[in-house]
């Protein structure tokens, strides 16, 4: 199953539209998570409308409207995989260190109260396999405590908007940041 995989879009904030290479990114995809700073419920309308099935989940980015339309978090069963799916501005809250903090704990990901071990923490005995997230615009594919952990960056102009993508079969799970 081909996944693709879409965050911190912030429309119309920081542009009226998507990229346009996203088209071309999703063209081939099976399923779409949008993992929230969606800002706008047309934007999830349009994902479904053009390209395919849309799951998503709210940031705090995201208007009154679209939290009232999605979950904070949710687990999405794609074959006989388990996502789980959130937005982890939750993070800094528990943290509450802001933002800078956040980034100091993310370039450390063995240390203890990492965002890795929150993600992680936030879907236990749950079985999820991957544990796609934003809030952060850093696009990053890892491991950790045998979950892959995915953020596809900020599909936005001010940073080097990206995408993802994510491979799932039966015997192997696999992601990919595009950049647009």
């Amino acid at each position: 199953m081909r996944i693709g995989v879409v965050g911190d879009t912030h429309i119309p904030e920081q542009s009226l539209v998507l990229p346009a290479r996203v088209a071309e990114v999703f063209q081939s995809v099976d399923v779409i998570l949008h993992v929230g700073d969606i800002c706008e419920l047309n934007v999830l309308e349009e994902l479904q409308e053009t390209y395919t099935l849309t799951f998503a989940v709210w940031g705090e980015g995201d208007t009154r409207e679209v939290r009232r339309y999605l979950d904070e978090k949710r687990v999405v069963q794609l074959g006989d995989r388990r996502v789980g799916m959130l937005h982890s501005h939750q993070y800094v809250e528990v943290a509450n260190k802001g933002w800078r903090g956040l980034r100091h704990l993310f370039s450390r990901p063995r240390s203890s109260g990492s965002l890795h071990d929150f993600l992680v923490g936030q879907f236990a005995g749950e079985g999820v396999d991957v544990i796609v997230f934003g809030h952060t615009h850093e696009p990053k594919v890892w491991t950790h405590k045998g979950v892959l952990l995915f953020n596809p960056g900020a599909a936005v102009p001010g940073h080097r908007p990206s995408v993802g993508i994510l491979e799932i079969e039966s015997d192997r799970i696999a992601g990919e940041i595009v950049y647009l």
